[in-house]
């Protein structure tokens, strides 16, 4: 089975930095696509995730949070449309989270960080092992949707742009 890979806090700030074009060749033989600088990778060779895991932390220098999902799973997802209807702007993205595991909280969405109408992070809603929401420019200090996800469902989650979601599709499709 395909799985993609999300790495969690890396090549941001300068903590956690490696070359994700280097460990996609590293790994060609699990024929590994890399999409971007923040640690999303294809892998469409059939294995297991526990060997990709194993296959991804042998060639880091660190020890990553990292979340692998069956390929299966993101294309479905993607297919859903989750944010159909929605304009994104430069003011306004939208954004998905990969989920370690299982949600230990069940929490009345839509969750907004900050309160009120001044948000920069919203958690709109959880499918699986997805969480999804919106992001605006904070106006003081970032907010990473990352860590509202992970105060707000009990679980570790790595975030991404939806548009990282549609273009991890396409690749799993043959398209890129």
């Amino acid at each position: 089975m395909a799985h993609i890979v999300f790495l969690r806090a890396s090549n941001v700030g300068g903590r956690n930095v490696f070359r994700p074009a280097e460990l996609a060749r590293d790994l060609a033989h699990l024929d590994v696509v890399n999409i971007g600088a923040a640690g999303t990778f294809v892998v469409r060779a059939r294995t297991s995730a526990e060997e990709v895991r194993r296959e991804i932390l042998a060639r880091l220098a660190f020890v990553p949070d990292l979340s692998v999902h069956a390929a299966d799973d993101v294309v479905a997802f993607v297919a859903r449309d989750p944010f159909r209807g929605v304009r994104f702007r430069r003011d306004r993205r939208g954004w998905v989270a990969a989920l370690a595991g299982k949600p230990r909280a069940s929490p009345r969405l839509p969750i907004a960080w900050p309160a009120g109408r001044g948000w920069s992070v919203r958690l709109d809603a959880v499918e699986g092992r997805f969480a999804m929401g919106m992001w605006r420019p904070p106006r003081a200090g970032f907010v990473f949707p990352s860590n509202v996800v992970e105060e707000a469902l009990g679980v570790r989650a790595t975030a991404r742009w939806w548009e990282t979601f549609v273009k991890v599709a396409r690749v799993i499709d043959g398209g890129g």
